[in-house]
């Protein structure tokens, strides 16, 4: 059983499909699929897709009743086949067609907390446990599950998912269908402090918090994942732009901008008043020191430490990250290095006979 089964009424005509995913179908339209499954294991209802080349043989032996797949690639038997630009992006828009999310527009429950001063549309779902702020503001047909914490002032849009214990402080703004997944926090404080000197010798600074009195902005279109935090701005906002996507663990500092369309993969570290600028890719637990400016369209490699600027377009990895080709040269030469250190040394020994013997000379 799948763990989100389909609606076992939702059936659709392999015509219907090819309509939905603007495909051009070879094989029945008549045919009716009810369900979506993996290449190995889709029966003759289902449909399923093809997106790396390498499982074409697999193809064959597919017991689907049709399959997605780029229209070049050379299938000529097996299922019925929908042949699209972008399968894995087709793929998406068919299981959009069978699978519900399982929201419920149940309004308001009792054992929600609800100001009495805050805007909440009729069309939300409020399940028991969460709460909403004195001011705040919920747009219609967003779901705030148990335990969520919308903080006085804090606006959330229009269609929006807010899973259980993600928590908006106050004055935060997200935008509309906006994701944010458990234990997602919005607007904790930033990590601000200044070292006050004091005339104890045992004691000699302390470390002084620097009020966080910014907000935090999360524009339209955003999916952050899970136990991920974003810092509230010192004075202005941290903001994260549209359409951008961010695993879950990853910390942003405050001040941060994140450019509209850009994604933060698992353990990103983020420094305070770094700017990212649009269609950027992060790897898995890089790491950018404060104050960076990270170019549009650059790509950062997994455990790259950024300790500077990144131009546009710029692909960088390593500790320190630089240019990827230049990292690549340096990384595949690690494994001689042993070699090299023991040439070295046995070249500087025969240098030491060859002086010694001219010395005699």
């Amino acid at each position: 059983m799948h763990p989100m089964e389909t609606n076992t009424e939702i059936v659709f005509t392999l015509g219907e499909i090819a309509e939905k995913v603007e495909g051009e179908l070879n094989g029945d339209p008549e045919l009716k699929i009810s369900g979506v499954a993996p290449l190995n294991s889709a029966g003759e209802t289902d449909i399923t897709f093809l997106n790396n080349e390498k499982y074409i043989p697999q193809v064959a032996q597919s017991q689907a009743g049709a399959i997605l797949i780029s229209r070049d690639v050379p299938v000529t038997v097996g299922p019925a086949t929908l042949k699209v630009d972008q399968p894995y992006v087709a793929f998406a828009k068919v299981l959009e067609l069978y699978y519900s999310d399982q929201r419920d527009h149940g309004g308001i429950s009792p054992q929600a907390w609800v100001s009495p001063e805050a805007q909440v549309s009729e069309s939300c779902h409020i399940y028991p446990g969460a709460y909403v702020g004195k001011n705040a503001e919920v747009g219609p047909n967003s779901i705030l599950y148990p335990g969520v914490f919308v903080g006085d002032n804090a606006k959330v849009g229009s269609d929006s998912i807010l899973y259980p214990n993600v928590t908006v402080y106050q004055g935060c703004e997200i935008g509309n269908r906006v994701i944010l997944h458990a234990g997602c926090v919005i607007g904790s404080d930033g990590f601000g402090y200044a070292q006050k000197k004091q005339a104890d010798p045992e004691t000699p600074i302390v470390h002084y918090k620097i009020p966080q009195v910014g907000i935090v902005i999360v524009e339209d279109d955003v999916e952050i994942g899970s136990n991920t935090t974003i810092d509230r701005a010192a004075l202005e906002v941290t903001r994260i732009g549209t359409g951008s996507k961010i695993d879950n663990l990853v910390q942003i500092g405050h001040n941060c901008t994140v450019g509209p369309h850009t994604i933060l993969v698992s353990q990103v570290g983020v420094s305070g008043s770094t700017r990212i600028g649009k269609y950027v890719t992060i790897a898995g637990q890089a790491g950018m020191v404060g104050h960076c400016e990270i170019g549009d369209g650059v790509t950062i490699g997994a455990q790259a430490g950024v300790t500077k600027d990144v131009p546009a377009g710029a692909t960088v990895f390593g500790s320190p990250a630089i240019d990827a080709r230049k990292a690549l040269r340096a990384y595949s030469s690690i494994e001689f290095l042993p070699d090299v250190r023991k040439k070295v040394s046995q070249l500087e020994k025969k240098i030491k006979e060859l002086e010694s013997k001219l010395e005699e000379a």
